[in-house]
């Protein structure tokens, strides 16, 4: 036995002797424009060819469908809504600098750039159609800045519990942050610090997925899972970072989505801060045709606590 151990060892040795720490997929996953074999496409978003990682589901011709995972994320949450695939061709995608694709500097991933980003899309899978969208979390925050700017474009508009659409809805619960979570401000404290690594900063926010930094949960000692291959951490410090100003909060996204006329449903849960009294209490109020979703028993992870009642 002790043989066969030594054999085992000795064969398993030039193994680990041929990992780079420095190639692409050593510490977190690749992104499409690191590994060929992903399935991509490319967007020229802000004058930049990027290339974006992207999963569509559902016959060519059906009414489009397009599916925004919110940060911190990518396309693994998401996957219970491709059973929507039976009535849309569903296209879901990871943003510029968030999943599995291609990583950008803090300039592309301004706000504008990620309403142009949709238009992007849109103008690449929509077929010219007038589409249905599905952001979560700050995703939904793009999606009302796009339909504010292309309602042409835009059928119907599901928002899976957005953060506050201006200032002083957001001032009523904060950026809901425990500031001391494991891990938090060392993540900072390497963007301000450290010469830009997107895979040291990415591999970081993976692994504070549990630590409790959102308090976002029905059980704080008892997270949901939330299953993600790759987080884009720099985009969202720099969204997160974009709204601060000073120690306060200033910013506007909701100038021109009064004036869309298409069906929005806004979703909330019971536990999260931003759930459905807050989104009844504020962003219901700048759509003309809107409605909430409230679901039971769930927070901001809904799509891996109540993807059922989701769908």
């Amino acid at each position: 036995m002790l043989r066969v151990r030594a054999a085992l060892l000795l064969h398993l040795v030039p193994l680990w002797a041929c990992v780079d720490p420095g190639d692409p997929g050593a510490w977190v996953p690749a992104t499409v424009d690191e590994d060929p074999s992903l399935p991509s496409r490319s967007l020229d978003v802000v004058g930049h060819l990027r290339q974006v990682h992207l999963r569509t589901f559902g016959a060519e011709g059906a009414p489009p469908l397009f599916v925004i995972p919110g940060s911190a994320s990518d396309l693994r949450a998401y996957a219970p809504l491709a059973a929507l695939s039976d009535h849309y061709r569903v296209v879901m995608w990871d943003l510029r600098g968030n999943g599995l694709s291609e990583r950008v500097p803090a300039e592309e991933l301004g706000f504008e750039a990620m309403a142009e980003e949709l238009e992007a899309m849109w103008l690449a899978e929509a077929g010219g159609e007038p589409a249905t969208f599905i952001g979560h979390s700050w995703s939904a925050a793009f999606v009302a800045l796009y339909l504010a700017r292309h309602p042409e474009h835009v059928r119907q508009a599901v928002l899976i519990e957005p953060p506050g659409l201006k200032d002083s809805f957001q001032d009523q619960v904060g950026l809901a942050l425990d500031l001391m979570a494991p891990g938090y401000l060392d993540l900072v404290w390497s963007v301000g610090s450290a010469p830009l690594d997107h895979v040291g900063l990415d591999y970081q926010m993976l692994g504070m997925l549990q630590s409790g930094v959102r308090n976002f949960y029905c059980d704080p000692d008892d997270h949901p899972p939330w299953p993600v291959w790759r987080p884009g951490a720099l985009a969202l410090i720099t969204w997160e970072a974009a709204i601060l100003k000073g120690t306060s909060l200033d910013y506007d996204f909701t100038p021109g989505v009064g004036d869309f006329t298409g069906e929005v449903l806004i979703v909330g849960t019971e536990c999260s801060p931003i759930g459905t009294e807050f989104q009844t209490a504020t962003n219901l109020t700048v759509f003309q045709d809107a409605r909430v979703l409230d679901i039971r028993g769930s927070g901001h992870r809904i799509l891996t606590e109540q993807p059922e009642a989701l769908l």
